[in-house]
């Protein structure tokens, strides 16, 4: 089967580039697969970070749409239908994308032989956005059929979408970073001390509720003298606002934040040198992260939003929380109780209903499912 594939590949930095990147490779096990990227993202006023690439000299696919320019999206669609795809696919996480999409799906609904399918990461945007509302509707009703990765995503589509044609499959488990390094020698290399370690990992937001999690350490790091935070992740707002709770709590010695972006490399020091994963999201349509602690066989604590909790076996590949103050005392008694084995042995278990092959197997599910309709 011949399959387009558009969306944000390497060199581009994220979660998303490396979900399409894995997405891809195991598509193309199967099926002819034509990769588009971007050339230009965002305009660099309206990115938040410091750099839009990873230090990877990897670059995938064709680099030829730009979001804010109208040629490329006449060339992307030339280059598309040139390939006449069975399928064609994109992905979708941010309203801003919707013009240059909304183009090329118009350009390609002339051609009754292609089936569109969008891979939700998000149907609403974490932030607001203009226009948001209209702006989604006009690219769902494009759309054939949907692969979404959360229950939240899969109510926020039926908003927009009276019976929509979908399938609902869970982040996979990412099986393309470096293996998890000796304990000891990963905490050494980061020169941690302390004896238990809370990671935080990933881009910090304000839906990411870091604020949640450095509010409660004064309460948790008194109770247990061994334990430390480790803060692994570029700050896309004012980073004062978090530097200054980490000083309030009075336990500054026990908290570092590694305020970068941090390459594929190196993930798997910071997976390896934590023995817990703490998500206290404000809000949430699916994460990467937790798939990511769970391939370092890491348990996880995350706000109880069914996003996150849907794919948590309480109590054995982690656990869930309402407030602050039960999230003191989850990590409390986490850490009185720690038995690493065997959370290893639960997660080991439990990830393999996470796997890219059945992921990739869904594209083409949702495609004779769509062609059944007909």
């Amino acid at each position: 089967m011949k399959i387009s594939f558009l969306s944000v590949f390497p060199p581009y930095r994220g979660g998303i580039a490396q979900h399409s990147s894995q997405l891809k490779k195991y598509l193309s096990k199967k099926h002819q697969v034509q990769t588009i990227n971007f050339k230009k993202l965002y305009p660099n006023i309206f990115f938040p970070g410091k750099n839009q690439f990873s230090d990877s000299s990897s670059i995938q696919g064709k680099r030829i749409l730009s979001s804010i320019n109208i040629i490329t999206w006449c060339r992307t669609l030339r280059v598309i239908k040139k390939f006449k795809p069975d399928i064609f696919i994109f992905k979708f996480w941010n309203p801003f994308f919707v013009p240059c999409l909304y183009f090329i799906l118009k350009g390609l609904k002339s051609n009754k032989q292609t089936k569109i399918i969008m891979v939700c990461d998000n149907i609403k945007p974490h932030e607001s956005f203009p226009f948001s509302n209209f702006l989604i509707k006009k690219i769902t009703r494009l759309v054939d059929g949907f692969i979404v990765q959360s229950s939240i995503v899969e109510s926020e589509l039926k908003t927009f979408i009276n019976n929509p044609k979908y399938l609902k499959r869970f982040h996979p488990i990412y099986d393309n970073y470096p293996e998890k390094l000796d304990l000891k020698k990963a905490r050494s290399k980061i020169k941690i001390s302390h004896s238990k370690v809370i990671l935080f990992f990933g881009l910090v937001r304000a839906y990411k509720g870091l604020d949640v999690l450095l509010k409660s350490i004064k309460n948790i790091f008194k109770k247990n003298k061994d334990i430390m935070l480790l803060i692994v992740g570029e700050s896309y707002e004012d980073e004062n606002k978090y530097k200054k709770l980490i000083l309030e709590s009075g336990f500054q010695d026990r908290v570092i934040w590694i305020n970068k972006f941090v390459s594929d490399n190196d993930v798997s020091l910071y997976f390896s040198a934590a023995d817990l994963v703490v998500l206290p999201y404000k809000s949430a349509s699916q994460s990467g992260v937790v798939p990511l602690a769970y391939n370092y066989e890491k348990p996880v604590v995350t706000s109880d939003l069914k996003s996150l909790s849907e794919v948590i076996v309480y109590g054995e590949t982690g656990y869930t929380f309402k407030t602050q103050s039960e999230l003191e005392s989850i990590i409390i008694k986490f850490f009185e109780n720690f038995d690493d084995k065997f959370y290893a042995e639960k997660i080991k278990e439990h990830k393999k209903l996470f796997s890219w092959e059945k992921f990739a197997s869904s594209i083409t599910e949702l495609y004779d499912s769509i062609n059944e309709k007909l």
